[in-house]
């Protein structure tokens, strides 16, 4: 349960040790944010921390259009919690309740998909759907505010089944069609261009340490790491390099990959290269 007076004082400073281990859900403007949000601190009667995008989605809040959720660092707040629940999230955010129903996800884990959501509420205070429903939207408004992919991959690329039931669920979150949320300007992505994307990460972060400890654990076949620039190679043909980027971000350049991949690609990069753990103190000074 998180420390409501620690989130608040996390906000009030704008602390990027804090961005995505929870979000800041705004009564009065019914908006959520990242701890950095540069907006002006709302008061503290008016604001509900929740440790989850997706909570604070599913009680009705919408992402800020200014700070971005969707580009927050994944949430450790999960971390330690039951090995089933740990499985099944690494299963969702790779994009398998795009094609499955909760009920195939928790029978390929050995229970039933009510004892699933049971799990999920007790541990995490979303049902598995909440939690798919909050990656699609931030998976999609990330394509759609850094590339130019065209509309119609951008829907199937975040799990949506068809264009119709993308763009239904951007009017119902936001009050506006997709079309609305990117950026103006430049034309659609032309047939096998690469996708440039930039993920976020929260200090403390050392990527030449992160690059040598994967080296020390040892890479595949498919991974090298040369002057700081991670590449894996992709059974397509394609590949895919990260290196650092400005700020507190990553540069990250994917070709030859089908759009319906990236889903399980950047759950891969961010799962391995970005937050291999939480940090301790900051999950400490979160709790109640």
């Amino acid at each position: 349960m998180l420390n409501q007076d620690a989130c608040y004082a996390a906000i009030e400073r704008r602390d990027p040790a804090f961005d995505g281990v929870f979000f800041t859900a705004v009564k009065t403007t019914r908006i959520y944010c990242r701890p950095v949000c540069p907006a002006r601190t709302p008061l503290r009667r008016n604001v509900i921390f929740y440790p989850h995008a997706a909570q604070a989605q599913d009680a009705g809040f919408r992402p800020c259009l200014r700070c971005r959720p969707e580009s927050a660092p994944d949430s450790p707040a999960w971390i330690g919690s039951l090995a089933s629940v740990n499985r099944a999230l690494r299963r969702i955010d790779e994009g398998d309740l795009a094609s499955q129903s909760v009920e195939q996800l928790a029978e390929s884990l050995g229970m039933t998909g009510r004892h699933l959501r049971r799990l999920f509420l007790q541990h995490l205070g979303a049902t598995p759907l909440a939690m798919e429903q909050a990656r699609r939207i931030h998976l999609a408004k990330t394509l759609l505010h850094q590339t130019r992919l065209p509309m119609t991959e951008i829907a199937y690329a975040s799990g949506f089944a068809s264009l119709r039931r993308f763009n239904e669920a951007f009017q119902d979150l936001f009050g506006r069609p997709p079309t609305a949320v990117r950026r103006e300007g430049g034309e659609d992505a032309a047939a096998g261009a690469a996708i440039r994307l930039k993920l976020t990460w929260r200090p403390p972060f050392d990527w030449s340490g992160r690059l040598s400890d994967r080296a020390s654990a040892g890479l595949s076949a498919e991974e090298t790491v040369v002057g700081g620039v991670y590449r894996l190679a992709l059974r397509e043909g394609g590949e895919v390099r990260v290196q650092p980027g400005a700020g507190r971000t990553l540069d990250v350049e994917i070709t030859g990959a089908p759009v319906r991949e990236l889903a399980r690609l950047l759950a891969h990069l961010k799962r391995d290269l970005i937050h291999p753990a939480a940090d301790p103190a900051v999950l400490e000074r979160m709790a109640a």
